[in-house]
């Protein structure tokens, strides 16, 4: 884990992928970040995101596993599902 410090709390990198951050502020809040944008949560409602994601990827047939980003290159939002889709 690495430790940053900036204005105001000190923020842990909880995880980091091509597309994603996910951070733990030293005042207990998560925040998961997806390019422009940064979702600040509690630890419970993280879990219950993650539970969620994780039932939509074996509705649409997608192995956990293949989603490691261990031995990809990194990816733009562009270069994922044509770009941001709102």
């Amino acid at each position: 884990m690495t430790t940053m410090v900036g204005q105001g709390c000190g923020k842990t990198v909880l995880a980091r992928g091509p597309c994603a951050e996910v951070t733990r502020c030293s005042c207990g809040h998560i925040h998961l970040a997806m390019g422009p944008v940064t979702i600040r949560v509690e630890e419970e409602v993280l879990r219950a995101i993650g539970m969620t994601v994780a039932e939509a990827l074996q509705q649409l047939g997608t192995p956990l596993e293949s989603l490691s980003n261990e031995d990809t290159e990194p990816l733009t939002m562009s270069a994922l599902a044509g770009g941001w889709k709102q």
